[in-house]
């Protein structure tokens, strides 16, 4: 079922990859997650959901399951419950609200790529940001994140990845990035992002 060659890239890297598995049902979204713990779980680094619904009716297990999607306020406890980690944080009025529901959870903070679209911090405002979540007992920044333009030259791509890798580099080193799609995880890889998203390049031709 799965994609023998991109795990293999990924861990000819030494990264982790983050199955987006919003495309597939229960049943297959469990057999997906059985077959990475089994052959590749060194570089599994959990699956990416993106709509609380869909979420809720899958059940899994909360370590396995990382929200990727635009947050919304009336979801944020459903997405604590349920996720042990979001790659998409982008405000401080949404990092609160997570703080409130006084459970544990990771995060990292998205950062604005395309400058065509408004999600993301920018990156002006990214310390004044660190720096009020820096205190926080539930919530803890593990890193950033982003999700750059659909349209790209490679250059334009590799300055993306770039952008990320210093701004982690001059807040945190040793922080690690989340970014790449199916898209242009390779590219990710070649820059030295540490956590690919994959989604239907994931699996294999076959189904």
């Amino acid at each position: 079922m799965l994609n023998a060659e991109v795990f293999r890239n990924v861990q000819q890297a030494h990264k982790k990859i983050l199955i987006v598995t919003k495309y597939w049902d229960t049943t297959k979204t469990e057999n997906i997650l059985k077959e990475a713990q089994k052959d590749y779980c060194e570089i599994l680094f959990a699956l990416g959901e993106n709509r609380i619904e869909r979420i809720q009716e899958k059940n899994l297990q909360r370590e396995h399951v990382h929200f990727i999607g635009n947050i919304q306020s009336r979801d944020v406890v459903y997405i604590v419950r349920y996720c042990s980690c979001i790659h998409s944080l982008a405000s401080l009025k949404h990092a609160h609200k997570i703080e409130a529901v006084w459970i544990y959870i990771e995060a990292f903070v998205q950062v604005k790529l395309d400058a065509n679209k408004d999600i993301g911090i920018s990156e002006s405002e990214l310390g004044v940001f660190l720096e009020a979540c820096k205190n926080m007992k539930y919530l803890k920044i593990i890193g950033i994140s982003g999700m750059g333009s659909w349209d790209f030259s490679l250059q334009e791509k590799r300055d993306e990845f770039q952008k990320l890798i210093s701004l982690r580099n001059t807040y945190i080193p040793y922080w690690i990035i989340s970014a790449g799609t199916s898209r242009d995880y390779e590219m990710a890889l070649e820059q030295w992002i540490d956590i690919v998203r994959v989604g239907e390049k994931s699996m294999s031709s076959l189904i």
